[in-house]
């Protein structure tokens, strides 16, 4: 058993991008839930609609990456409309199977084969960070400490993914 990997691994986890992408949706949920008290079980239909909205207008339609961030949330707040205009008037139990209920509809539109040209089907679509890790201002390969590195594009995540979840979470 080779304890250095797994404590490598384990470091690089606990800071990376994954625990960046679970720090910021833990924070989602904390607002909806904590303070709210809504019962939402669609976070899933929300996040895709902002990254397939970043997704395909940067992949599918050849837009620059600033246009896909702004169709992004543009996307995920009219989902959040076209849901909360007829449902917040409702239970906790109902809201919650509305919004379960599009998060399934979102998954099967995104996942069916008839939009695997826009979508990308079941493997989804990639390619469209190279225009986020462009302007990156580091340099190197490789960035760390003691025996936790990460790439220079993790690294450029981890910052600005640190720096969103500290904005969101004040």
């Amino acid at each position: 058993m080779d304890w250095g990997s797994i404590i490598r691994n384990g470091g690089q986890a606990a800071f990376g991008p994954v625990a960046i992408y679970t720090a910021l949706a833990a924070i989602g949920l904390n607002i909806q839930f904590g303070y709210t008290g809504l019962l939402n079980f669609g976070q899933a239909a929300f996040a895709a609609a902002g990254a397939y909205g970043i997704a395909v207008a940067v992949t599918t339609f050849g837009l620059s990456f600033w246009t896909g961030v702004a169709i992004a949330l543009f996307a995920s707040i009219m989902l959040a409309v076209i849901l909360g205009v007829p449902t917040l008037r409702l239970r906790s139990d109902y809201l919650a199977i509305v919004t379960i209920a599009a998060a399934e509809i979102v998954r099967l539109i995104v996942r069916s084969v008839r939009y695997t040209p826009t979508f990308g089907g079941t493997d989804g679509l990639q390619g469209f960070t190279g225009r986020f890790y462009e302007i990156s201002p580091l340099h190197g390969n490789e960035y760390g400490f003691w025996f936790i590195k990460y790439s220079r594009d993790d690294t450029w995540v981890s910052i600005v993914g640190w720096l969103l979840s500290r904005c969101a979470a004040s």
